[in-house]
């Protein structure tokens, strides 16, 4: 029987700030150009937008306290 003495210790990081940023950037331009054209689907871009900035600023967040415990 072998017994594991040793596991790592690093939990895996989730998806880098930068990707949510740019898919809120995407989603609010998205949401104007749909909302220009009259289509009921850019209230869906324009609501999904803000969303995904709040989980850039919370990505950012948790990269800026890991970097500083580094």
């Amino acid at each position: 029987m072998s017994s594991q003495t040793h596991t790592p210790s690093k939990k895996k990081r989730g998806i880098p700030w930068y990707v949510y940023f740019a898919g809120s950037t995407v989603y609010t331009a998205l949401g104007g150009w749909l909302a220009a054209e009259g289509s009921l689907l850019a209230i869906i871009c324009i609501f999904s937008a803000p969303i995904g900035f709040f989980y850039a600023w919370r990505a950012w967040k948790e990269e800026k306290h890991h970097r500083g415990r580094a």
